[in-house]
């Protein structure tokens, strides 16, 4: 497989990948980075984000709240410090260690499961889900379908659902290549010395990407597939509607910010119908 490019969606990362201890601790780092936005947003930005969903959501004391993907609760947290109740679902154990650490000091309201969203317990009754960082756009229309299902059988009659996509003007930024030096470039794959492969595919008709890396660290090779599905409101309409939900609203982003077709990204906010 190593250099051909697969069918799409065909192959998937490891699921070693979140639970690497050295990936698992760059990730880390970059999570807790509050000027960065390479594995969260900026922390300036979660803030703003937390008060725009717990004012659409009307989360507070007594709200229960899921969090899919949660990595180290930058979002639990702070709507647990809001006075809601969050079960976050995450396949780090090392951010979920983290998570585990903030809310045990702090006495938040926050439960943390480790497990993949796709199919570990979700529990039911919940006022509303987050699913943040355009994670939904990294799964296929098979998984995003089985997400969506999930979700709204986890949520209660009328509870709501928010996540952000990757929008379609993002696919025309994207060209692709191969990249040889990983391992000169950065750290993040493994301790140097190690050897580093970045294959970048396009398949146009799906606005789709993949990013196929191959790691060799001590005559040992693993290889990683990030897909990434760029989206149109209406492809994203179209989805959750067939699952149940209608939207309510599509912003910019998940702090609330007005729809911009030309962006990036979107975020849409649904509820079971």
């Amino acid at each position: 497989m190593t250099g051909h490019r697969p069918e799409p969606w065909g192959v998937y990362a490891t699921t070693d990948f979140w639970d690497d201890p050295h990936i698992s601790g760059q990730m880390l780092a970059h999570h807790l980075d509050p000027d960065t936005a390479a594995a969260s947003r900026t922390h300036a930005f979660m803030d703003a984000s937390a008060d725009w969903l717990c004012r659409v959501l009307a989360l507070g004391p007594g709200s229960r709240v899921l969090d899919l993907g949660c990595g180290p609760g930058l979002y639990a947290e702070r709507l647990a410090r809001r006075g809601a109740t969050v079960l976050g679902v995450d396949a780090s154990r090392r951010s979920l260690a983290h998570a585990r650490a903030v809310a045990a000091a702090e006495g938040l309201a926050a439960t943390y499961v480790h497990g993949n969203y796709l199919d570990t317990p979700l529990g039911e009754g919940h006022d509303a889900a987050i699913l943040i960082y355009e994670d939904y756009c990294v799964l296929s229309p098979a998984q995003r379908a089985v997400v969506l299902m999930r979700v709204r059988d986890a949520l209660r009659p009328g509870g709501q659902f928010v996540f952000d996509v990757t929008a379609a003007p993002r696919f025309a930024t994207v060209a692709e290549g191969r990249q040889e030096d990983l391992g000169e470039r950065t750290e993040f794959w493994a301790e140097r010395p190690y050897t580093g492969t970045r294959h970048i595919w396009t398949y146009p008709d799906l606005r789709l990407v993949l990013n196929h890396y191959v790691i060799t660290k001590d005559g040992h090779t693993r290889q990683f597939w990030d897909w990434m599905q760029c989206l149109t409101p209406a492809e994203a309409t179209a989805e959750v509607e067939a699952a149940g939900f209608r939207v309510i609203e599509v912003t910019g982003d998940v702090a609330g910010a007005p729809f911009d077709a030309d962006a990036p990204t979107f975020a849409v906010r649904v509820a079971v119908t």
